[in-house]
């Protein structure tokens, strides 16, 4: 036992240390890739958009702790099964929303000697799509044209999420359909002033929102941008009102409890990671409104 010892400790001391894959704690690469091939697969048909994305134990997003898992692995034992960390590397970047790179790794795997050629190629041309669209342009010279640019960019992806419904990778489009109309929607509401019919555009657009998504994990975030805007406007009736004579409190109070109803409505939602976010906002519009209607009193 003590010879034993001793060549193991002597192998230990004259072995190279790896060059690369150093990575410590959640993200060190496994000594057996397929744990977390086998993890990132069980979680391939997730829900992105009405869930958050999956957490491991350690509490990191298994599509980003798979990705540098195997990033670190492909380091640490360079060409050692290369098709499959290469393939599983782009699902998880589909899921990320890398899709140029998803695509790239997919052709590489198309081009191998390996089972995994044919689905590959497959998965080169789905992921070259979501690329493509998701290279188009978001932003113009000016106001109309950046929504002329957001507008196209959506009609893309309402393509491809005909092309995908009812299949796993509908949820990813329905995340970056989501993300484009949210921007469009603070567009709109920053620019009110400018378009006509300003604060009831804004508000159908925030509104549309809430009505689409209403099964998306945001939500409750939409729900508090709506608020938001509400209590905006109630401080622009402030502004433009604020001589005594002018100020209706009726009116203030209208637009006050309007917002403070929206924000209580994430307030009062039991599990939702937004609601100590929504009481704080609840609480601190609460006391504007008292101190406004002290001070106008």
């Amino acid at each position: 036992m003590f010879k034993l010892r001793t060549l193991l400790v002597a192998l230990l001391l004259l072995a190279r240390p790896a060059a690369a894959g150093d990575a410590t704690g959640a993200f060190a690469p496994y000594e057996d890739v397929l744990e977390v091939v086998a993890e990132l697969t069980w979680h391939l048909r997730d829900d992105i958009y009405r869930f958050p994305p999956p957490k491991d134990p350690t509490g990191h997003d298994v599509y980003r702790l798979s990705l540098h898992r195997l990033e670190n692995w492909d380091k640490r034992f360079p060409g050692r099964l290369r098709d499959v960390t290469s393939f599983a590397r782009a699902e998880a970047l589909e899921r990320l929303g890398g899709y140029a790179a998803a695509r790239d790794l997919y052709a590489k795997v198309a081009a191998m000697p390996s089972p995994l050629a044919s689905k590959a190629a497959e998965g080169e041309k789905r992921a070259g799509t979501f690329a493509d669209a998701a290279g188009l342009p978001e932003t113009g010279v000016d106001l109309d044209a950046t929504l002329t640019a957001l507008r196209t960019k959506l009609d893309a992806w309402a393509t491809l999420l005909t092309r995908w419904a009812g299949s796993p990778y509908e949820p990813i489009v329905m995340v970056e359909e989501e993300r484009l109309e949210r921007r469009t929607a603070r567009l709109v509401v920053e620019h009110r002033r400018l378009l006509d019919d300003g604060p009831g555009t804004a508000e159908r657009s925030l509104r549309f929102m809430v009505e689409k998504h209403a099964d998306s994990k945001l939500l409750a975030d939409h729900i508090l941008r709506l608020g938001d805007f509400y209590a905006e406007l109630t401080r622009d009736y402030l502004d433009a009102n604020g001589r005594p004579l002018a100020f209706q409190e009726s009116e203030f109070v209208r637009r006050a409890d309007r917002a403070l109803d929206t924000y209580r409505k994430v307030a009062m939602w039991d599990g939702s990671p937004e609601k100590p976010e929504a009481q704080a906002r609840f609480a601190a519009f609460d006391a504007y409104k008292t101190d406004i209607l002290a001070r106008y009193r």
